[in-house]
């Protein structure tokens, strides 16, 4: 028999939870579905995927509504409602330009990232079970697909940019794609803290990690290291650090693995790539599992074996290593500064309204002394002003200020924090690597950081108590025995 909150029994109750399920899991699944056409589709960039995913999400939210009504606390949210007058606002400006369809992409940030959100925390709790097992495991083909193209030299997998072959995976464009698995990467590190011998874990973060790495993305990196700080600030530097290990060292591996097919002068090299990829995986899983001082021989055989393989190929390594400094392991990014001295320009012959989406034209004079023009700023902040001015940005702040505080307000006690942790740390890497990438522009990125988020946030009203599964947000964590040990 179903009981209600008060512990009576409710036989309606008990009659409606059958349907309510089956809707639950069919929005649990759409959203599923959203988000895999989105990263599978170049990032949802082009109108024709974007349309695809904007009917998923509204599908998906009509499941969620039908199987329990929004309440006013619902629609009254400061986070719903900043995305959708964030959206409302792009669609006036671009119709008012003559272009509506250019903000679509605007729309999926706003409106489609709050309804992403509200959909996943409207989940039970196997339904968010699925919908992260299955986050993870389209990041992993991410990743996957971005490893082959350097490996192979594969387009537009991989790209070749200033000399190196980049991860460019499904997404088509490196920087996107570091942005993608990288808050992925996090969730998959914070969930290790709770069960630190999950193979499945463990192989997953080494998987995400590798194709960011893969990208050579500076701001990935730097993104990575923030939502790691936010994860030693949440989890304990030493719980952070023993889970972080194993998938680290794996990625470690891999990365040198492809070293070798690097460089753009010479072919690519998969087998090296696949014994190092094999290696790190193992490695990854045997620092889980065995305790540290009996990996210490492990370990050095692994690096050794590494070491060689490299050395094997020290013709292509040296020519990437020279690559490598010279283009990655610099903050200097004189396109960037002046792509960003344009993009102040326009902002202020249009600091109100903005110029409308699509309707930028950045033009500045490279280091070569040639013109270059591009239409998106690699600053997301720097890009709301252009396309929607100060009402755009006011917008975007106050849609970005209230998911901090849904998050901040979600902390929940000890047994949760796993995975309020990784939402948390997905979250501020976000945050980051937008002030370097125009990844607002890229719906995949930002509809599934809201899908973390809405996954570690209790849902707004009371009434979710009496419905099924009415404990499940007190007696035990969203989405924190979602991996068990294997």
């Amino acid at each position: 028999m179903e009981r209600s909150a008060v512990g009576t029994v409710n036989p309606a109750q008990a009659l409606q939870r059958g349907p309510r399920d089956a809707m639950i899991r069919a929005s649990g699944f759409v959203l599923l579905t959203a988000l895999a056409a989105a990263a599978f589709g170049r990032g949802a960039f082009f109108s024709s995927v974007q349309w695809f995913v904007v009917a998923l999400i509204v599908a998906a939210f009509a499941l969620a509504l039908s199987a329990r009504a929004f309440s006013v606390a619902d629609l009254t949210s400061g986070f719903f409602l900043a995305g959708l007058l964030l959206a409302l606002w792009a669609l006036v400006r671009a119709a008012a330009a003559g272009t509506p369809a250019d903000a679509v992409s605007w729309v999926l940030f706003g409106a489609g990232t709050a309804a992403v959100l509200s959909v996943s925390r409207r989940l039970d709790a196997s339904s968010r079970e699925i919908l992260l097992a299955g986050m993870l495991t389209v990041g992993v083909a991410v990743a996957g697909t971005g490893w082959l193209g350097v490996a192979l030299h594969q387009r537009p997998w991989g790209l070749p940019s200033q000399g190196l072959w980049r991860a460019a995976s499904t997404l088509t464009y490196a920087n996107a794609t570091a942005a993608l698995l990288v808050p992925l990467a996090l969730v998959a590190l914070a969930r290790l803290t709770a069960t630190p011998r999950s193979a499945y874990l463990a192989l997953g973060a080494t998987c995400l990690l590798t194709g960011a790495g893969a990208t050579l993305s500076r701001a990935g990196a730097a993104a990575f290291a923030a939502g790691l700080l936010v994860l030693c600030w949440a989890m304990g530097a030493r719980a952070t650090a023993r889970a972080a290990a194993g998938p680290l060292a794996g990625a470690g591996v891999a990365l040198l693995g492809l070293v070798p097919s690097l460089a753009i002068t010479g072919p690519g090299r998969p087998l090296i790539a696949a014994i190092a990829a094999a290696a790190g995986l193992a490695l990854a899983v045997l620092v889980q599992r065995v305790p540290l001082p009996a990996l210490i021989l492990p370990a050095a055989g692994a690096a050794l074996v590494a070491a060689l393989i490299v050395i094997y190929r020290a013709p292509e390594v040296h020519g990437a290593v020279r690559a490598l400094t010279h283009a990655r392991f610099t903050l200097a990014s004189p396109d960037r500064s002046g792509e960003a001295a344009a993009a102040l320009h326009m902002i202020e012959r249009h600091p109100v309204a903005g110029v409308g989406p699509g309707h930028a034209t950045l033009r500045w004079i490279g280091p070569g002394g040639g013109l270059r023009i591009d239409r998106f700023d690699h600053d997301g902040y720097l890009q709301v002003l252009t396309d929607l001015g100060i009402i755009g940005a006011v917008l975007a702040a106050a849609f970005l200020a209230c998911l901090g505080q849904l998050l901040w307000r979600a902390r929940p006690d000890l047994s949760g924090r796993a995975a309020w942790a990784g939402a948390a740390a997905a979250a501020a890497a976000f945050l980051l690597h937008s002030a370097f990438d125009f990844i607002w522009q890229v719906p995949a990125i930002p509809l599934t950081v809201g899908a973390i988020a809405g996954l570690a946030i209790p849902p707004a009203t009371r009434g979710w108590h009496a419905l099924p599964y009415p404990h499940q947000f007190h007696e035990r964590t969203d989405c924190d025995a979602t991996f068990p040990a294997r």
